[in-house]
């Protein structure tokens, strides 16, 4: 009931990850969010608290604070869960703007990485990563740029459900 009712207030969405830059766009919109994908976390007694997302996080410097690039590992895509998850939250919940937390459904296009396509894990951890972050549905596509004024998520989600 909660999920159909956050629904109401959320975009489709378009994720392109690489290792440089993440992009979360709109369909049917102008609204997008991009930057490097770069965290900056301080490690205190209570925990590790985020400092720094973005442009900022790489440039961060403090005592106990380490910056990462989540996306960037020379075997794998994905090198560390917890932060690549916690920079596509705070990407999706700068798109909405809302009190509310948001539900969208969203397209997953890794742009790096993809020789000979996805395996079973990657893919896994592509859907986890963006249910993790709020999605409600998820589907996982390769191959060309997709133009989210023209496009839609369902013309999208129809062609990969067509290979």
């Amino acid at each position: 009931m909660f999920t159909f009712i956050r629904s109401l207030f959320s975009h489709d969405l378009l994720f392109e990850l690489s290792e440089n830059k993440l992009s979360i766009k709109a369909f049917s919109s102008n609204m997008f969010f991009e930057e490097e994908p770069y965290i900056a976390i301080e490690k205190t007694k209570k925990g590790e608290v985020v400092k720094a997302i973005g442009t900022e996080a790489k440039t961060f410097s403090a005592p106990n604070v380490r910056v990462l690039n989540p996306f960037k590992h020379n075997r794998s895509f994905v090198a560390d869960f917890m932060c690549a998850e916690k920079i596509l939250q705070h990407g999706m919940y700068t798109i909405h703007k809302s009190k509310i937390k948001p539900s969208p459904r969203v397209i997953v296009h890794q742009l790096e990485k993809t020789e000979g396509g996805l395996t079973d894990i990657e893919e896994s951890v592509l859907r986890e990563l963006a249910i993790g972050a709020g999605a409600r549905e998820v589907v996982i596509y390769l191959g060309s740029k997709i133009n989210t004024n023209v496009e839609s998520f369902d013309t999208v989600k129809s062609r990969v459900s067509a290979t």
